[in-house]
């Protein structure tokens, strides 16, 4: 039976505790050698218990209170909890109305967060080429309502659905060339259809724990394209490498996520930019060895620690819809400018335990690339940054 909020309740639910992963907290931070270990995958991000409770009111059909509690969580403030009751909200507002202005109300809220996965579909969605081409003729719109809303085996029948009749339509498409029926404008829809549908089967598959699935829809995605969309998807499946351990391919996949969401290439002002830096450059400090660090080191003539500073570099140009915390760590680590280090720190810490452990991971992971015993002053704030942050000193 659902919990309908009361008067005392929603007081309750504005200090609701939040629910999250330990995948990383159990690891160990060093190795035997006591070198920082690899960063592990980004932990998927489940529904929390009182989020997907309203969403089962709401399923129920008692989608006024479902919404008015979900209403309450979403504005209790910056916190996971907080960012998933949104995106509940924007899949309600998706199935009554498209993506109308209280959806987007709700997806910019979500596109301003913390959360690895949410974050990047927020942005996906509110973008140009999105809103284009998800909805007719294939109401892919009203399939990802369903996801967003908790159904997951419904939304995943409705998108297999969508791609066989998708395939289905583009497969007769030679046979109407040839009978001088061919419709050039109706066969880019459909081609944009199916290209999106795959990267949101993809994205189901991942958050469903399927990775392995998701590899071939994802990379259907980002072979058939480019811009923003073939980016998301190449962010997604450098994700399935990394939790793979092919750390050349996820490197490369996720230099092109990285280089494809660029504003010049991905049409938009690089709102998709701060996601894919963060994980490009994870894959990068986590395996600073690979030929993709060496290579971009040799052409450009720089060491190493420049080619994983870069997209961090990058990304802060671009920090205006999306403003992960983990850039501004990331970035202000690297030059010992420690002013917003600290701030950025605490949105994650308050956004969740779990982003807060990955900020000290990848804190640890970067320590070689930013220690300089030349610079007494930055050895000495990087020393007093691992004491506050409980962290041991690698070799």
């Amino acid at each position: 039976m659902a919990i309908k909020p009361t008067a005392g309740s929603a007081r309750l639910l504005c200090n609701a505790p939040v629910a999250e992963s330990d995948d990383m907290t159990d690891l160990p931070l060093l190795d035997d050698d006591g070198h920082a270990l690899p960063l592990p995958p980004d932990p998927l991000s489940p529904i929390p218990d009182i989020v997907e409770r309203e969403l089962a009111a709401y399923r129920a059909g008692e989608a006024q209170q479902a919404r008015a509690a979900l209403t309450t969580i979403a504005e209790s403030g910056r916190t996971a909890v907080a960012g998933h009751a949104a995106m509940a909200l924007a899949g309600i507002e998706l199935a009554d109305d498209g993506l109308s202005t209280s959806c987007e109300k709700w997806l910019e809220q979500v596109a301003r967060g913390e959360d690895p996965w949410l974050g990047p579909l927020a942005v996906v969605m509110l973008s140009a080429d999105f809103k284009a081409h998800a909805a007719a003729p294939e109401p892919l719109l009203g399939h990802l309502a369903k996801q967003l809303t908790g159904d997951l085996a419904a939304a995943r029948k409705s998108y297999e659905h969508a791609l066989a009749e998708l395939r289905g339509t583009s497969a007769r498409f030679d046979e109407d060339e040839i009978n001088g029926e061919y419709d050039d404008d109706f066969a880019r829809i459909v081609y944009a259809q199916q290209y999106i549908a795959n990267i949101l089967l993809g994205n189901l598959l991942l958050q469903s724990g399927n990775s392995a699935a998701a590899l071939e829809p994802l990379n259907d995605a980002r072979l058939g394209g480019d811009g923003l969309l073939a980016a998301y998807a190449a962010y997604l499946e450098g994700h399935v490498l990394v939790e793979q351990k092919d750390a050349e391919k996820a490197a490369r996949v996720l230099g092109y996520a990285f280089t494809e969401s660029l504003p010049h290439k991905s049409g938009t002002e690089g709102e998709l930019l701060p996601w894919t830096a963060i994980r490009y450059c994870e894959a990068l400090a986590s395996n600073p060895w690979m030929d993709e660090v060496a290579g971009n080191a040799r052409r450009s003539a720089v060491d190493a620690g420049t080619v994983i500073l870069a997209p961090f570099e990058t990304a802060t140009s671009y920090m205006r819809s999306s403003k992960p915390a983990l850039i501004d760590v990331g970035y202000g680590v690297f030059p010992g400018d420690w002013e917003p280090v600290y701030p950025a720190l605490g949105r994650l810490r308050a956004w969740s335990d779990e982003r807060y452990e990955r900020a000290r991971r990848l804190i640890l992971v970067l320590h070689e690339f930013v220690e300089d015993q030349r610079n007494e002053e930055q050895t000495r704030n990087l020393a007093e940054l691992r004491k506050k942050l409980d962290l041991p000193d690698p070799r």
